[in-house]
């Protein structure tokens, strides 16, 4: 192969670099789910407190990047503020119930991307494959990206989730007058590594 081309191959493998996601003190994978009815207005904050992946990033062309995340459902707290503790026990037994996310039978929750497009106000659309409860969905999350002095990489972003699209089905409460609303949000701000 003529040196032109083997330089330029070379260099497009040097750009994408792999770097590790995992939990940090200053790193947050949260699901926001809002209230409806007589607690409109209220949300239950889920924060999962280990998850895991892996991100292959190209500074000199984004748009090549894709990222791999697995998240442990077993690892979720709710961080309510607003409920005693006593609501606070049956808000997490019905996040673990077979009717909602049932992390005996579906352990993880995993996001796989697929195409990476910048956004016109700015970050990237990272379009792939979210997996909840055995439910293969697409999903588009909107995606902001820093680079820190200390080398590491600092994502973060947003997504919306349709409960029922997952077969997810939160309880109703006081005779249906306290509900959930159907979509979710997805919130996230995480750590990347390079390995």
């Amino acid at each position: 192969m003529p040196l032109a081309p083997m330089l330029l191959l070379f260099a497009a493998a040097v750009s994408a670099q792999t770097y590790e996601i995992r939990p940090a003190p200053d790193s947050r994978f949260a699901f926001e789910v809002f209230k409806t009815g007589l607690l409109g207005g209220k949300k239950h904050l889920f924060l999962f407190e280990r998850y895991s992946g892996t991100l292959r990033h190209d500074a000199a062309a984004p748009e090549k990047s894709s990222v791999d995340l697995t998240v442990d459902v077993a690892s979720l707290v709710c961080k309510d503020t607003w409920i005693d503790e006593k609501d606070l026990k049956k808000v997490m037994a019905e996040a673990f119930a077979a009717h909602m996310l049932d992390p005996g039978k579906h352990p993880t929750i995993r996001f796989v991307s697929k195409s990476v497009a910048r956004r016109a106000e700015g970050g990237f659309d990272v379009q792939g494959t979210l997996t909840i409860k055995g439910q293969d969905l697409p999903s588009t999350v909107a995606v902001t990206l820093e680079s820190r002095p200390d080398g590491t990489l600092r994502l973060a972003g947003k997504s919306e989730v349709r409960l029922k699209d997952y077969g997810l089905k939160p309880p109703s409460a006081a005779l249906g007058a306290i509900g959930t609303k159907n979509e979710m949000a997805v919130d996230f701000s995480v750590t990347a590594w390079r390995k």
